[in-house]
């Protein structure tokens, strides 16, 4: 039996007309009238982050398993943290002449970002060292390492602009000293980038370092111990590599693949059906959808689908391989939005493959699956499995 999930990062849209709803994908909409469709409750409280979404889908794992998004993303880019290192996942953003933030991500530029991130690594402050790696897009992670290290800390991003760049602050007082290293190399950052040429290559400059997201090492059961399926992950974006790392799952590369709407959505399909030898269980991460939605992009989101619709048809696999496609959230991609994009809305789900008996919806979007199955946070991958097991009895003892 083998196992292909696509998740289309924050393709679930609002409204009655959503991208997904006026996209013409026949291949998505074949799996669903043959398959089962319905909505999917992730469990998102008053915040709705992708890498806890990540995990829900993937079955099982509780808040409780959560290790921080800023040692998911640490993984996701490569790095082994320790047990006491602290990480951090943060942006580059623009820190105007009077002393206000300009613009919380450098205007998505990533013009230098590189090479600033080379610049930084290794800088050393009050016996603590900073490893320095460039995520996605603006992104950043920060490893610590050194003694008396706390996670303990609050992160010094307002989310807004127009304002003075905050302090980090403290959570508990045995976090102070971790503050004060993180605030001396704030402002470093600050006088190194300022100073750089290549600043001036740009429309606004990288000079600050926002904080956002910290993580510490946390011990999880593996996905293959929990499920006995062999998995990999074809991804991206670092947070998508980060937690099929964090739970055990092998990470392809493909060339050209960078998270964006220009991504290498062909060589990703291409990935799949070769993992597919191999592995019981793939983890296809899209994240195009949710740029687009992000850039309040509508159509281009619409069209955008259309296009991972025809890789999908192009995907020739055995009738016994079931496809789970799904969202990590939705996203309102209308330029009219106000506010954070992403929602916490139940998001449309499709089983198929594999014999799986239909219900009665026939399109994969999220008005259609209103209508069908309803799963709650972590059931999804238990859901599948025991659907397959029930099944291959039912079809074993002729029912």
């Amino acid at each position: 039996m083998k196992f292909i999930l696509i998740v289309l990062d924050g393709a679930g849209d609002l409204g009655k007309q959503t991208p997904l709803s006026l996209a013409k994908k026949p291949n998505m909409d074949s799996l669903a009238e043959k398959g089962k469709c319905g909505l999917l409750d992730i469990g998102y409280g008053k915040t709705v982050n992708s890498d806890f979404g990540y995990l829900n889908i993937l079955g099982c794992y509780s808040k409780e398993d959560y290790p921080g998004r800023g040692y998911i993303e640490a993984l996701g880019v490569g790095l082994k943290p320790g047990p006491k290192d602290i990480c951090i996942r943060g942006n580059f953003a623009t820190l105007a002449s009077d002393g206000n933030i300009l613009d919380r991500r450098a205007g998505r530029d990533e013009t230098g970002l590189e090479y600033f991130c080379e610049v930084l690594d290794g800088m050393e402050i009050d016996g603590v060292r900073f490893t320095v790696r460039k995520s996605a897009g603006h992104r950043i992670v920060i490893v610590l390492q050194g003694k008396n290290l706390s996670d303990k800390i609050v992160p010094n991003d307002p989310l807004k602009t127009g304002v003075p760049l905050p302090q980090v602050g403290v959570r508990e007082s045995k976090a102070k000293f971790t503050a004060s290293v993180l605030n001396k190399f704030s402002s470093s950052i600050h006088k190194t980038l300022s100073k750089e040429p290549e600043n001036k290559k740009r429309k606004l400059p990288a000079n600050i370092i926002l904080i956002r997201n910290i993580g510490k090492k946390k011990d999880v059961e593996s996905f293959y111990n929990r499920f006995k399926l062999k998995a990999c992950c074809i991804a991206g974006i670092p947070i998508a590599k980060g937690v099929a790392r964090f739970l055990g799952m092998d990470v392809i590369g493909v060339e050209g693949a960078n998270g964006m709407p220009n991504t290498n959505l062909g060589g990703k399909f291409e990935a799949v059906k070769g993992a597919l030898k191999k592995y019981d269980f793939v983890f296809l991460h899209i994240n195009g959808t949710d740029i687009l939605s992000h850039d309040a992009r509508p159509m281009e989101k619409k069209e955008f689908i259309e296009k991972t619709d025809r890789e999908i048809g192009k995907l020739k696999v055995s009738k016994d391989v079931v496809f789970i496609i799904t969202c990590d959230h939705r996203t309102a991609s209308a330029p009219g939005f106000r506010g954070y994009r992403h929602t916490p809305d139940p998001v449309p789900l499709l089983i198929s493959g594999n014999g799986i008996k239909p219900n009665s919806v026939n399109k994969f979007d999220e008005n259609s699956c209103r209508y069908g199955l309803k799963l709650e946070e972590n059931e999804l991958i238990p859901y599948v499995l025991d659907l397959i097991r029930n099944l291959s009895r039912n079809q074993a003892t002729g029912k």
